[in-house]
């Protein structure tokens, strides 16, 4: 074995190499296997992955594990629900839904940006509405974006159901504890509609109270 396919797999070996460091230096192996050799832009991002993952930063990686555990584990489950679905932190959000503890300082910077701030304040909020309460649809609401469905079915069935959520409303049956969205009312609820058995998936911003109760 050469010494930088060594170098890359005893990286790999440490559970301090996630997330994208960890995609790239697995793509970085298939193409030494395939070509034998690398770019130059290759080769500087390899020496900046392999000084992320050395045996040092996987001793400090072990005693951040301990803190993880203890003091960010519950919100880093809730954030890698919305970051596994943007751009940015989606590899480490990943790892985290996986059950791997995340780079630390990578991880730090996640947990204090702005939009994890907004997902974190939405989550910890009190729900609006409780299992039981009668909601319709607010304005706004549109049914090819703002609805979610728990279950595969054919598309004329979903229509079905939507459009009869929108006339008759539903009924909330659960709040979930996933954010999709760093918007005000992105908490999410399990409804369902008048006269149906499968449920779906609206945010609060996007509901409003019925009038009343219908049988």
């Amino acid at each position: 074995m050469r010494v930088t396919e060594k170098n890359i797999t005893d990286a790999l070996s440490r559970a301090v190499c996630g997330g994208w460091d960890r995609s790239f230096l697995e793509s970085v192996l298939q193409q030494l296997a395939k070509r034998g050799t690398l770019s130059v832009k290759q080769k500087e991002a390899l020496g900046k992955v392999l000084a992320r993952c050395t045996e040092e930063d996987q001793f400090k990686h072990e005693s951040w594990s301990v803190d993880y555990a203890r003091e960010y584990e519950a919100t880093a489950q809730i954030l890698a629900h919305y970051h596994s679905r943007q751009p940015y932190h989606r590899e480490m959000a990943k790892d985290i839904l996986a059950g791997r503890v995340p780079e630390h300082n990578r991880f730090l910077r996640m947990h204090s940006n702005k939009y994890s701030k907004k997902v974190l304040r939405e989550a910890s909020r009190p729900p609006r509405f409780k299992d039981g309460d009668y909601v319709i649809p607010r304005a706004a609401f549109d049914s090819y974006k703002d609805c979610e469905l728990q279950s595969d079915m054919a598309w004329t069935q979903q229509n079905k159901l939507i459009k009869n959520f929108q006339k008759k409303g539903g009924f909330v049956i659960g709040v979930r504890p996933e954010i999709h969205s760093a918007a005000k009312g992105a908490k999410r609820y399990t409804l369902l509609p008048i006269g149906e058995v499968v449920p779906i998936i609206v945010e609060e911003r996007f509901l409003k109270a019925g009038k009343q109760k219908l049988t």
